[in-house]
């Protein structure tokens, strides 16, 4: 996975500060490639919050808060949400970053 220490650790603290403790989170895409060079921060946020309102308040403090650190400065972050709130059903998206993601824990 091509993540830092820091990078790693200001996910779990910004996930726990805005989503709250029960909130999980996997990265998937280009970043969990060894292989791959360069590309943007692909991360699902799956949390039990039913607000809708709420969840995106949360996404955009959550963002916002890692674009304010060092370890993020200038990245391209993509947060995908999976609350039953928003979809009652999981999506290919969310499937598949369950499947081929890794989970920061």
């Amino acid at each position: 996975m091509r993540l830092t220490l820091e990078q790693q650790r200001e996910l779990r603290s910004a996930l726990r500060r805005c989503f709250g403790k029960s909130a999980r989170l996997w990265v998937f895409g280009s970043r969990v490639d060894d292989a791959a060079r360069g590309g943007d921060f692909d991360v699902l946020v799956q949390t039990d919050e039913h607000n809708a309102a709420h969840l995106i308040d949360a996404k955009l403090a959550f963002l916002a808060t890692l674009h304010d650190t060092p370890a993020f400065e200038g990245e391209r972050i993509d947060v995908v949400l999976r609350s039953t709130a928003l979809d009652p059903q999981p999506r290919a998206i969310h499937s598949a970053a369950l499947q081929e993601g890794i989970e920061l824990k």
